[in-house]
């Protein structure tokens, strides 16, 4: 597959989507994994390469000039804690009350003048506010993709460019969409993992199915957590979160990028740094690079 080619067209994908009511999915889908913050950043603790990714994205913007960092959904603070650390003044963003209140947590245990360098906002990455235009904004862990429309996402991208100084850097991921995992059965659950909260140590077997809605281009995924005793054995309701993402590929992105008055720069195909261009199959990651006009 190539840079521009649609990877949906001419793929099969199953139709149990019709029996979702798709409105509601959605809007649950970027609400109900992100109310359990502990068990968030429990489940995605070892997922470092993006963090460092940005660290030295933001170092080398510094270098063209300072000022405020966007964390665009920023959620518990796992990008922006270590960009605080490493000295930047952050304006966190986002609209899950349970996340931004683990990410206060976490600020609060910073020295005092990292701590007096970050503000947190409520708001809707679609609908906010700044006091100070940045220079540099960050989308990071597939964030996007819970902007379900394109006018979902212009949206998103005009008020970041509006929240930015001409010359700022935009920077965000998108999990590339894949025709063979997208087209999954559906009846079959994946990803079995054995795992326990970490604040109340109930253990759970977690898998996952979805299905994929070609037409809008949704994904939507079930979340299955399941408790279980000593033994394994079924211990309690299984209880099931709904996750939705918009499918995304590098000509849509692009697009819209130069409608909301940015020029894509650079399209990575992993936090490597290894270029898209280079080797588009073995893409595990889209990561965006564009600057603001």
């Amino acid at each position: 597959m190539t840079k521009g080619q649609d990877p949906f067209s001419g793929a099969q994908f199953s139709r149990a989507v019709q029996e979702v009511d798709v409105e509601a999915d959605v809007e649950a889908g970027g609400r109900e994994p992100f109310v359990d913050a502990d068990l968030y950043d429990y489940e995605y603790r070892r997922r470092r390469a993006d963090v460092t990714f940005y660290r030295h994205l933001a170092r080398n913007r510094m270098e063209f000039g300072a000022g405020p960092i966007l964390d665009l959904a920023c959620g518990s603070g796992r990008l922006l804690v270590p960009l605080l650390r490493d000295g930047h003044e952050l304006v966190g963003i986002d609209r899950s009350a349970e996340m931004l209140a683990a990410a206060a947590r976490r600020i609060r245990r910073l020295a005092l003048a990292r701590r007096r360098r970050c503000t947190l906002v409520r708001a809707d990455i679609r609908d906010y506010a700044v006091h100070r235009k940045a220079t540099l904004a960050i989308a990071a862990f597939h964030s996007v993709q819970h902007l379900t429309e394109d006018e979902d996402f212009v949206r998103f991208l005009r008020r970041t460019r509006a929240s930015m100084v001409r010359g700022a850097w935009l920077a965000f991921d998108v999990l590339p969409p894949d025709p063979s995992w997208l087209g999954r059965d559906s009846n079959r659950r994946w990803g079995r993992t054995l795992l326990r909260h970490p604040k109340t140590r109930q253990r759970f077997v977690y898998t996952t199915n979805h299905t994929f809605d070609a037409d809008r281009r949704l994904l939507h995924m079930r979340l299955y957590y399941q408790p279980v005793d000593e033994k394994g054995r079924p211990a309690g309701q299984e209880r099931v979160l709904r996750l939705c993402h918009r499918q995304f590929w590098p000509s849509d992105v692009e697009r819209m990028l130069r409608l909301a008055g940015f020029r894509p720069t650079e399209i990575f195909g992993s936090f490597d740094g290894r270029l898209l261009a280079e080797e588009p199959e073995a893409a595990d990651e889209h990561v965006y690079v564009a600057v603001a006009k």
